[in-house]
């Protein structure tokens, strides 16, 4: 049984906290996390038992906000929690058990392999002490991320000039080259060339929108979505941009805002851009009378088409033409007549001839049916009362000669 230390004793003692946590742990916990596990190992040296009593009394923290940063810990591996007890783990143990998985995990071929990469990162990057646990972690990236040995000093070589010689941020970056298809150094090169490329164009949009501030997560996402989804030059955007002149705070969500509905209406590159301002700088009667003479055509080259139909098939058999006549007459007659029914049965019976001398000359049953480009407006370019969707496709792909 542990005696609490008097003030004494606490004045002259150390709480040991081991290098592999300020090492490895430390960068990756919240300050409170930090702050409540350094506490965890001076109580789990000075007292028999620890409690979240304990923590919550000392620390002043609300029981809440423990839950949530034991539960941080405890994803670490860092505690352990039995009901209100807490136990503080060995994670020196932890990792060299995970290391001793991983090394053996290892062929034994793979380890000749990359035995002089693996030193000239130890001697490069860390004067010969590199930890014992990075050489489990190299060759578990070889082997995960199929990695060029030159790719692979490259990775370290960027971690170190980020100050982040740290597992986690190494194989961060490791899992970002793999998922962007980095095996070569010809690979990492067109990844570098691809971000400069887009870092540019980021710096030419915020010049834009006369802003100083780098854009958020949300926002980068919003761009890179113009560039790999919609598939936009930097040309169409740059025409976006200087429509956020008509307002008085130009922001990332007002100009996806206009992308996002040319991506929707089908505009691809700056000539379809060009199309829609050409019809809107038409006036109102010059678009009406474009868009009637554009009918006009359709009508005239579908009819053009019936009565050829007709001179060939009257020609083929004059019984056809005495019955095409005769039904056309009979409708005439039935929009006047009180007796309706019975013409329409006179129709009826006419069409069921027709359809058999149809048969017999191995005419289409349809032949004589007017053809339309739309069958939804008939070619009129209104549909209920509103623009058919054809008209809005003529509109659409209309261009000034």
């Amino acid at each position: 049984m542990r005696d609490k230390f008097d003030s004494k004793s606490i004045l002259y003692s150390d709480t040991l906290i081991p290098d592999i946590f300020l090492s490895e742990y430390l960068p990756l916990l919240s300050a409170q996390a930090v702050k409540v596990y350094t506490f965890c190992c001076f109580v789990e040296k000075t007292e028999r038992s620890m409690d979240m009593f304990k923590i919550i009394r000392r620390l002043d923290i609300d029981e809440s906000e423990l839950a949530i940063i034991l539960d941080e810990l405890t994803k670490k591996h860092l505690i352990s929690v039995s009901g209100r007890d807490i136990f503080i783990n060995d994670i020196k143990a932890i990792e060299i058990d995970r290391l001793y998985k991983e090394r053996t995990s290892i062929k034994p071929d793979d380890l000749g392999e990359k035995e002089s990469v693996i030193s000239a990162i130890n001697d490069q990057f860390f004067d010969g002490n590199m930890p014992i646990y990075m050489y489990g972690c190299i060759e578990q990236w070889f082997k995960k991320y199929r990695f060029e040995d030159p790719v692979m000093l490259m990775l370290f070589s960027i971690s170190n000039e980020k100050g982040a010689l740290t597992r986690n941020y190494i194989e961060t970056v490791a899992k970002d080259w793999f998922e962007n298809g980095v095996k070569t150094v010809f690979d990492l090169e067109a990844l570098f060339n691809e971000r400069d490329k887009m870092k540019d164009i980021q710096n030419k949009i915020l010049k834009a929108l006369n802003r100083k501030t780098a854009f958020t997560q949300y926002e980068t996402d919003l761009i890179n979505k113009w560039f790999n989804e919609y598939r936009y030059s930097f040309e169409i955007i740059e025409e976006a941009l200087k429509k956020t002149v008509k307002i008085s705070n130009p922001n990332i969500a007002y100009v996806d805002k206009i992308l996002s509905n040319w991506y929707e209406n089908e505009f691809k590159n700056i000539d379809d851009l060009e199309k829609e301002k050409a019809i809107k700088d038409l006036s109102p009667n010059e678009l009406r009378m474009m868009v009637s003479e554009h009918y006009q055509s359709i009508n005239m080259k579908n009819s053009m088409i019936f009565e050829s139909r007709k001179a060939e098939i009257f020609k083929k058999s004059p019984q056809i033409e005495k019955l095409y006549n005769e039904i056309n007459d009979l409708h005439f007659k039935q929009a006047f007549s009180p007796d309706k029914k019975a013409i329409a049965e006179d129709i009826k019976n006419k069409n069921y001839e027709m359809a058999l001398l149809f048969k017999h000359n191995n005419i289409p049953d349809d032949y004589l049916v007017r053809k339309y480009d739309c069958d939804i407006c008939k070619d009129t370019g209104v549909n209920n009362g509103k623009d058919c969707t054809c008209k809005v496709e003529f509109l659409r792909n209309f261009s000034l000669k």
